[in-house]
């Protein structure tokens, strides 16, 4: 065997079993990096205009960004996190009694003879009753078990509150380098890439503007949906809308659930209160106006500012939630769009007579 060739293999076979190595060490570690990644992408940009203005300070510039990281998004997200799991334990035992001293048919009694839910369950029972629906032995036990599920969450959360504080640490941590070495580290590994100048800024571009098309887009959704909960607050009478619009933005972040965290005990509120007309008018504006619309304008907001089609900004997050959990939802669009440049690399490198096809992505 060549000598040349005998040393490539050897090279190859090292540098896959790093690569192993490397990704074995770094899995656990995925989502603090990834988020890490994400951030610094998103908020380079800031880090670039405070690094003139502090004339050139790399470290101080760094330091001042990760600060504001903190204070405007990880202890906004903690508190809100505690509260919730709060909210959560205070749900389950009230079920938790409701089910065990046997006041769930009293209240469901209640609930039955509430002058305008009576009505409505007349009409559907006799389609309920042949299918032998227990509403005491169902309902009551139904919200339990979601109540359960949630609180086992979040509480599951605190539980491994030294794993969540290690996970922000090291997101921290990364963060800082990102802004300031990022730079220097991003040169290098584009120089390490097989492909013109040209194949690699458009990667870069794409990556770049993917990942803030994709932030943009969930931020903007979620104030979206904070404002019109906050109007639906004001509209139905509960006080301190803008409060709870700001608590809808939050939550809206979170996924499943989202913003029914805030409007669903709106809702419960105002029917304990007698006000079932404005309850059942807040189901329905979260549900259809607040819960629904990030289905919608999320993907749209992408699709425009990432250069992708509406289509594969959809399965593109939906695909990453999956797999990935709540950071797919940056990561699959990610994924896609890279996969979609490096297929329009090959195009040009293989067929280069082959015409580009109109760009439409908002699927037009």
């Amino acid at each position: 065997m060549d000598r040349k060739v005998f040393f490539a293999l050897v090279t190859f076979f090292l540098l896959a079993l790093a690569s192993t190595l490397v990704f074995k060490l770094l899995s656990p570690l995925f989502v603090p990096l990834g988020w890490a990644m994400i951030l610094g992408i998103v908020t380079y940009p800031l880090y670039e205009k405070l690094h003139r203005r502090l004339r050139g300070r790399e470290t101080m510039a760094a330091a001042i960004m990760t600060v504001g990281i903190v204070l405007t998004l990880v202890i906004p997200f903690v508190g809100l996190t505690f509260f919730l799991v709060q909210q959560g334990v205070v749900a389950y035992q009230y079920l938790e009694t409701a089910t065990s001293q046997g006041a769930s048919g009293a209240m469901l009694e209640r609930v039955a003879h509430h002058p305008a839910i009576a009505p409505l369950i007349d009409r559907i029972w006799p389609y309920l009753k042949p299918l032998g629906i227990d509403m005491e032995g169902t309902i009551i036990p139904a919200a339990k078990k979601l109540a359960a599920s949630f609180l086992d969450y979040a509480t599951g959360m605190i539980a491994n509150l030294f794993v969540f504080v290690f996970m922000l640490i090291i997101m921290l941590v990364v963060l800082f380098f990102i802004y300031r070495d990022g730079r220097r580290f991003q040169e290098r590994f584009w120089s390490v890439i097989p492909l013109s100048e040209a194949h690699r800024k458009k990667l870069e571009h794409t990556l770049g503007t993917v990942v803030s098309a994709v932030v943009f887009g969930l931020l903007v959704t979620c104030l979206i949906q904070g404002a019109l909960g906050g109007v639906g607050f004001w509209f139905t009478g509960i006080p301190s809308p803008a409060l709870f619009g700001a608590l809808m933005a939050f939550c809206a972040l979170i996924p499943a659930v989202g913003t029914a965290l805030i409007w669903g005990p709106g809702a419960l509120y105002l029917f304990v209160q007698g006000e079932t007309t404005m309850a059942v008018v807040l189901v329905l504006w979260g549900v259809i106006a607040v819960g629904s619309i990030d289905n919608f304008i999320r993907p749209i907001l992408t699709a425009g500012k990432a250069n992708l089609s509406f289509l594969m900004t959809i399965i593109g997050a939906l695909g990453g939630v999956i797999t990935f959990g709540f950071i797919g939802i940056v990561a699959g669009p990610v994924i896609l769009a890279l996969f979609m440049a490096l297929f329009d690399i090959c195009r040009d490198e293989l067929f280069p007579g082959v015409p580009e096809e109109p760009n439409t992505p908002g699927g037009e």
